[in-house]
């Protein structure tokens, strides 16, 4: 790439994800530009040309406490200093309370009944999929047997037992706080 060239590209902040560092226009290919479009005078990446308009949206994506009389259920992440929830995205047009039973389902084999929403929070993140949404939710084990994912092992902890939460794994240690204060009481 030429210095004239790095010059005119785009620049975006550290929190958008590169798969969404548009340069041209996915509509008729024209360089993008970015400038005032709207009255809240937010400079915003827009095409020239046919006036597309890139707003890219924060993802959301869950996290589940599922319990039962033997405890909670966790993912053992392999290679992590710790366990998580089963968490994840909710896919384009899907509830996120339907998320929260699949993301359930898909990690640890079991099926749940959503109980109660716990609350969310924002995650500022620079990585895939960027900044998060997060909706946590408390759900009672129903059936199902428990079982490993590509997440890692499944198990049912204790609540008193819990080991600690993995570091990389932000969403599921703020989750727990969640479900501390509701069971507190507060």
């Amino acid at each position: 790439m030429s210095f004239h060239e790095k010059q005119i590209m785009l620049s975006y902040p550290e929190n958008v994800v590169p798969s969404l560092r548009y340069q041209f226009c996915p509509m008729c290919a024209s360089p993008l530009i970015r400038e005032v479009i709207f009255d809240d005078n937010i400079p915003r990446v827009k095409c020239p040309k046919c006036n597309w308009i890139q707003l890219s949206s924060n993802a959301v994506g869950v996290v589940v406490v599922a319990k039962n009389n033997d405890g909670i259920a966790v993912i053992v992440p392999p290679n992590e200093d710790g366990i998580g929830f089963p968490a994840g995205l909710v896919e384009y047009g899907e509830n996120p309370e339907t998320a929260a039973v699949r993301e359930v389902a898909e990690e640890t084999g079991l099926e749940v009944k959503i109980t109660d929403c716990l609350g969310w929070f924002f995650l500022e993140r620079s990585t895939f999929p960027g900044p998060v949404v997060q909706i946590v939710y408390e759900a009672e084990v129903i059936g199902g047997t428990l079982k490993g994912s590509n997440e890692g092992k499944a198990e049912i902890i204790p609540e008193s037992n819990l080991p600690t939460f993995s570091s990389s794994r932000k969403g599921s240690q703020k989750a727990f706080q969640y479900y501390l204060a509701k069971i507190k009481g507060g």
